[in-house]
């Protein structure tokens, strides 16, 4: 009788010591959280560059100097229609990024590139993609794109 009411007790102190909170959680994967960005910061939208490749303002992709700055980026399907509800995801997802200060620019667009090596891929294909970046990006940190690629692009700092 007693061997019983010892298993059963420490069976219940266990059951019960799993299910206390715990601060050491590991971290998760996935993306930055899509946080809604306070009205205390600062939102600058940047105007696309005007080339002979810019089709209608709206297709261009970051330069290739500004690869120093990357700070995290995504390469997915697009999930809906509406693109400035994506686009805007992709800015909030910016400012979700750490504490709110290490994500300084982010860029959207549909039909990018995805570099090889992406997720242990071999690159190459087109798909919508969120970059975001650790400095300001201004309008010279852009180029405009190849025909079909970089379109709807929208590109903004965040300040706070």
């Amino acid at each position: 009788m007693r061997t019983i009411f010892t298993v059963a007790t420490t069976a219940t102190l266990c059951s019960l010591a799993s299910a206390l909170p715990t601060s050491n959680l590991a971290p998760r994967a996935g993306g930055p959280a899509i946080v809604p960005i306070p009205s205390t910061c600062t939102v600058t939208s940047l105007a696309p560059p005007t080339t002979s490749n810019n089709n209608n303002n709206q297709s261009f992709l970051p330069a290739p100097g500004t690869a120093d700055a990357s700070l995290y980026s995504a390469y997915y399907p697009s999930f809906s229609s509406n693109k400035t509800q994506m686009a805007q995801q992709c800015l909030q997802q910016c400012y979700g990024y750490g504490d709110h200060v290490e994500c300084k620019t982010a860029f959207w667009a549909e039909n990018v590139v995805v570099p090889s090596g992406y997720y242990g891929t071999e690159g190459g294909y087109l798909a919508t993609a969120c970059l975001m970046f650790d400095r300001l990006l201004g309008e010279g940190d852009f180029i405009g794109a190849p025909e079909g690629q970089g379109t709807g692009a929208f590109a903004a700092t965040v300040e706070c």
